[in-house]
C-alpha cells in the first residue's frame, strides 16, 4: 500500500463524498405487505463508498452495468430511489433547489462525451464563466477574464481560445474545456464519466496526466469512472468493480489488480489486450452468455448465469460482503476458494511492464 491507502484504511483522511446504500429504480416501485418490489429495471443496487480528500476511486465494468447512472445519482442530475448522498457531511438528497445549487459548487462533473457536453453557440470563455453567474463570489467580474485565462493555460490551452467556439476544437480539446469548466468553481470532489472513453490513445494519455497533476495542486478528489482497466488502474488509488449495478469487488488497486478475488474481476483483467509476444499465448477467463438483461436479473448472484465456478447456491442466495470493499472486500459465495494463479502471473507482469 501507498501511503496515501494507508492513510485512507486507518480513517486518518477527511471524507468528502459518501454514498449509502445507493439505488436507482428506473419504473414502477409497488408495496406488497410489507415488501417493496420492482417493476421496472434496477440500473444501481446498494452502493456504498466513502471518498476521502486527495483520492481517486476508481470505478470500472462493463459497458450498462450502471456506471453512469450511478455517476448522475451522486451528482443528483437524477434523485435515488434509496439512500444517501452525502458531500462534506450535507446530504444531497435532503436540500431544495436554491440549497442544492450551492452544495454543487463542491461537486462538479466532467461528462463522457466532449461533443455534446459543451453549448456549440457559446465560446469557450462564455462556457468556462457561466458558473460564476450562479457563484459571483468566487471572481470578482473585474477578474474573471484574467482567471479565464489562467484555468485555459492550467488545462494546457491558450489565453486567446476564450473567444473561440467548441466546433474549432479537436475532442481531447473540448474535454479539456470541460476540465476548465469543472475547475471554476473550486470544488472539493469531480465526477469523472468516461472522460476518455470518446479521444484517441495517445490523447487519453495526456488527459489523465492532466487531472493527475491537477489533483496535485489543488488536492481535489475524483470519482473515475471507465471501462478500461489499465486507465483506471493509472489514476485510481482504490478501485471498484460493478457488475449488474452492484459492487462485486474493492479495494486498493495494486491489491485489486495483482490478486483479484471474484471471477468478473479476474475476466476483465485476464482478456486486457496486450501486445508482448510472449504473453500472447495467456490464459484468459472467458465469460460464457452475455450480460443478462437489468430488466429481468438472474436470481442469487447476479453473475452466477456467466460464472464457471457457480455452484447451486449462486443461483438461489445473494452473496454478502466478506471484508470492506473500501479496503479489501468481494461479493462472491466462493471467494475464498478460488484459485486466480494462472491468470495472476499474467495480470501482475502486464501492469508491471505497463
Amino acid at each position: 500500500m501507498t501511503e496515501q491507502q494507508q492513510a485512507v484504511a486507518s480513517g486518518q483522511r477527511e471524507v468528502v463524498l459518501r454514498a449509502e446504500q445507493l439505488g436507482k429504480v428506473f419504473g414502477k416501485t409497488v408495496r406488497q405487505g410489507w415488501r417493496r418490489v420492482d417493476q421496472g429495471v434496477r440500473a444501481v443496487n446498494d452502493v456504498n463508498f466513502e471518498l476521502h480528500r486527495g483520492e481517486t476511486l476508481g470505478l470500472v465494468g462493463e459497458s450498462g452495468c450502471g456506471k453512469s447512472t450511478l455517476a448522475r445519482l451522486l451528482v443528483r442530475l437524477m434523485d435515488p430511489t434509496e439512500g444517501r448522498v452525502e458531500v462534506l457531511g450535507q446530504n444531497l438528497l435532503e436540500l431544495k433547489r436554491e440549497d442544492l445549487r450551492q452544495a454543487r459548487r463542491r461537486i462538479q462533473m466532467i461528462f463522457q462525451d466532449p461533443y455534446s457536453s459543451l453549448n456549440p453557440r457559446m465560446t469557450v470563455g462564455e462556457i468556462i464563466g457561466e458558473p460564476w453567474q450562479v457563484f459571483p463570489d468566487i471572481v470578482p467580474p473585474a477578474q474573471r477574464e484574467a482567471r479565464i485565462g489562467e484555468l485555459l493555460q492550467q488545462v494546457g490551452l491558450n489565453k486567446s481560445d476564450a473567444d473561440r467556439y467548441p466546433h474549432q476544437f479537436s475532442g481531447g480539446q473540448r474535454q479539456r474545456i470541460g476540465i476548465a469548466r469543472a475547475l471554476a468553481v473550486e470544488p472539493e470532489v469531480i465526477i469523472c464519466d468516461e472522460p476518455v472513453s470518446a479521444l484517441d490513445v495517445s490523447v487519453q494519455a495526456q488527459v489523465i496526466n492532466l487531472l493527475m497533476d491537477i489533483q496535485r495542486d489543488t488536492g481535489v478528489s475524483y470519482v473515475f469512472i471507465a471501462h478500461d482497466l489499465s486507465v483506471v488502474r493509472q489514476i485510481s488509488d482504490r478501485i471498484m468493480v460493478m457488475y449488474l449495478g452492484e459492487i462485486v469487488e474493492g479495494g486498493a488497486v495494486d491489491a485489486v489488480y495483482e490478486s483479484p478475488q471474484h471471477p468478473y474481476t479476474t475476466a476483465l483483467l485476464s482478456s486486457i489486450p496486450v501486445h508482448d509476444p510472449e504473453q500472447q499465448s495467456r490464459q484468459v477467463l472467458k465469460l460464457p452468455g452475455e450480460v443478462p438483461s437489468p430488466m429481468n436479473p438472474p436470481s442469487g448472484c447476479k453473475f452466477h448465469t456467466r460464472c464457471p465456478y457457480a455452484t447451486e447456491i449462486c443461483s438461489q442466495e445473494v452473496p454478502a460482503v466478506t471484508g470492506d470493499l473500501a479496503v479489501r472486500g468481494v461479493r462472491c459465495h466462493h471467494a475464498s476458494t478460488l484459485n486466480f494463479d494462472p491468470y495472476i502471473e499474467h495480470i501482475t507482469g502486464r501492469v508491471a511492464s505497463g
